[in-house]
């Protein structure tokens, strides 16, 4: 029609129309071969079956969901990068989620901290490969994410940009996600035999997205969708499952001694913690000493000032009935280490003959060296042997820098820093499980998303002491991916009131694994009976929280955990109401301070209401006669029992 044309503008399609521009969709792909050809191909949409050629370089894009790409590079070439950019009209959205591992996303939520930003994925942030938007009903609207190998990848917002200023005129929305870089090109692993590289296109907006969709439910679709293309799968063992203690936050590293972790595991047992965690400082320096102190962290032996025998206090924990789990860092070696002289060749260079040196400063064994991963697996191997302990919590990958090792002492087999790292996993997997098939592994979210959870058996959602709202979002993200989440750091202090302490426990099971880092000998006694009472209850409903929790709205404020014989819902911060859609007998934890919650059935059923107060642990029953919707008095800490007429009863 003559009120309509077409033009090609600055490689972004637009229709022309007499009310004004409506720019339409643009999905373009750019190809980088290891002898420098560049190629751009455009797409207007994923639904056709398309094959181009540019350059000798062809891309053929698959029309199914999530859409297949294969790029072939010219013989005897090879693919260095691929970027994939969707560019679609700008519309106003209500929160983003950055391609994350889980540990900094809630503070980088809003859409002014998100435009024009790059994040990318390397050895110490080994990021979830997506970008989620949520619209102004606080649904999912826009999804843009890539599934492959596991390599180094650039996430950037092209627009809206930022110069000297926001930038949104373009009325654009363009994200690129950029596979291989300058400093790490895609590794040769990834290609198959004909050079050719296959990856999948997981983009989806608007009416695509199944309404009522939230962005926690997004990431875990896009999960499940990876972790079958990838052929990956969480694993864990059942001791793995059960509560954990850790030494770290309540004490200075210099502070904890043999007495000090004895102590907590005598009280933390009669609580019903499992599982207890010897953290950084066992050998020596810790972490959180002063820059001046000179850390020893690589000999990995025990600094006997602090524990005259770790086999013998191994024993002992052993004999309360618990398992011990030993923090290691088994990368580090730092300067006044025995070993520095032994392993130096092994170590890192970011610059020639110059030693890469940690933020922390601590230097790092080379994880593209196929040497010093045998190191490495070699340490954690050592530690069972040893020590006998029961497991690991291993830590600090994420402190070293995104850079290739040029160290020309030692052999490289990988380009990919991230690809050492699985190897790396790999080994020290294959070795300490050789040693004990059901070793406890704590892997730290920074590297532990669905590429490489599968060498732990729980993933830490990290470091948020005195702050429950962040280890509850934190660990929220990690139970996207693993039911096998947890956060060790949780603190409960004699200045919170046992209600507040209940709602915290509670907030922990809804998404995880309880996990503390307390002083328990010194924690108030009814703090102590309330961590008591949870456990005892999480142990006898265990078999029901061995899957994903799962969210119930945008706020992450109402979780299910469905089993077989019951339904398990928290309700944390303020949502006191919640929408029981199915018959079947149910328990509610109450981790608000509301007062009241406000049920509804999906149709008229007689029920029998017990409440079980968490300070008193007595308990009330109630009787409702044919009633579809109920007012329950209830405060934080309460749990609730639901039992429908005419269901099968249950203990």
């Amino acid at each position: 029609p003559d009120n309509h044309r077409i033009q090609l503008l600055d490689s972004k399609i637009i229709v022309q129309q007499a009310h004004g521009a409506i720019e339409m969709f643009l999905f373009k792909v750019k190809v980088t071969t290891q002898k420098n050809i560049e190629t751009e191909f455009e797409f207007a949409n994923f639904k056709g079956l398309y094959s181009k050629n540019k350059n000798n370089v062809s891309v053929e894009l698959f029309n199914t969901f999530p859409y297949k790409i294969k790029i072939i590079p010219p013989r005897n070439d090879k693919v260095k990068s691929i970027s994939y950019t969707v560019s679609t009209n700008l519309r106003n959205f209500h929160q983003a989620i950055i391609p994350d591992t889980g540990r900094t996303y809630p503070s980088q939520m809003q859409l002014v901290d998100f435009w024009g930003k790059t994040w990318s994925s390397r050895i110490n942030n080994v990021r979830m490969p997506i970008f989620i938007l949520s619209g102004t009903d606080l649904c999912t609207d826009y999804i843009l994410g890539v599934i492959g190998e596991n390599i180094e990848t650039d996430f950037i917002v092209e627009e809206p940009a930022i110069g000297r200023a926001l930038s949104a005129g373009m009325k654009r929305f363009t994200l690129t996600i950029q596979r291989g870089t300058a400093e790490y090109p895609i590794p040769e692993y990834v290609s198959s035999e004909d050079n050719s590289i296959v990856e999948y296109i997981y983009f989806k907006e608007g009416s695509e997205i199944k309404k009522d969709e939230i962005w926690l439910t997004s990431l875990r679709n896009f999960s499940f969708t990876m972790s079958q293309i990838l052929k990956m799968e969480p694993l864990t063992t059942d001791d793995s499952l059960l509560p954990y203690w850790c030494s770290w936050t309540d004490w200075h590293s210099d502070q904890v001694t043999e007495k000090v972790i004895l102590d907590n595991v005598r009280e933390g047992i009669e609580l019903g913690i499992k599982n207890f965690i010897i953290d950084d400082g066992w050998f020596g320096p810790g972490l959180d000493c002063d820059f001046s102190i000179n850390l020893n962290i690589g000999d990995w032996k025990e600094d006997r000032k602090k524990i005259r025998d770790l086999r013998s206090l191994v024993d002992k924990i052993h004999t309360e009935g618990a398992n011990a789990i030993i923090w290691c860092a088994p990368h580090a070696v730092a300067p006044d280490a025995e070993c520095f002289g032994k392993r130096k060749k092994y170590l890192i260079q970011n610059k020639k003959d110059v030693l890469m040196i940690t933020s922390n400063k601590f230097h790092s064994l080379c994880f593209m060296c196929p040497e010093a991963r045998e190191i490495m697996a070699d340490i954690c191997a050592a530690l069972i042997k040893d020590y006998g302990v029961d497991g690991a919590k291993y830590d600090l990958f994420n402190c070293v820098p995104d850079e290739p090792c040029v160290n020309d002492e030692h052999n490289h087999d990988t380009t990919s820093m991230i690809e050492g790292l699985k190897k790396t996993l790999e080994l020290i997997e294959e070795k300490t499980r050789s040693l004990n098939k059901d070793y406890i592994v704590e892997l730290k979210q920074n590297y532990a998303t669905p590429y490489l959870y599968q060498y732990g058996t729980v993933v830490r959602a990290g470091d948020t002491p005195y702050n429950p709202e962040g280890n509850f979002l934190r660990t929220a993200y990690v139970n996207a991916y693993t039911p096998y989440s947890l956060n060790d750091y949780q603190t409960i202090t004699n200045n919170d009131s046992t209600a507040d302490a209940a709602a915290m426990v509670i907030k922990m099971m809804a998404v995880g694994i309880p996990g503390y880092s307390i002083n328990f000998v010194a924690l108030k006694p009814q703090h102590k009976k309330a961590i008591k009472f949870y456990h005892t209850w999480y142990r006898q409903n265990i078999d029901n929280l061995r899957n994903f929790r799962i969210p119930l709205d945008p706020c992450l404020c109402s979780w299910l955990a469905q089993g077989k014989d019951k339904n398990i819902y928290f309700l944390v911060n303020n949502e006191n109401r919640l929408n029981i859609s199915e018959i079947k007998n149910a328990e509610i934890l109450n981790a608000t301070s509301c007062g009241n919650l406000y049920l509804s059935f999906p149709q008229e059923i007689s029920v029998t209401i017990y409440i079980t107060d968490v300070e008193s642990q007595k308990t009330i029953e109630e009787r409702y006669n044919d009633t579809c919707s109920l007012n329950i008095p209830s405060k934080a800490g309460d749990i609730i029992k639901i039992r429908f007429e005419g269901i099968p009863s249950q203990k």
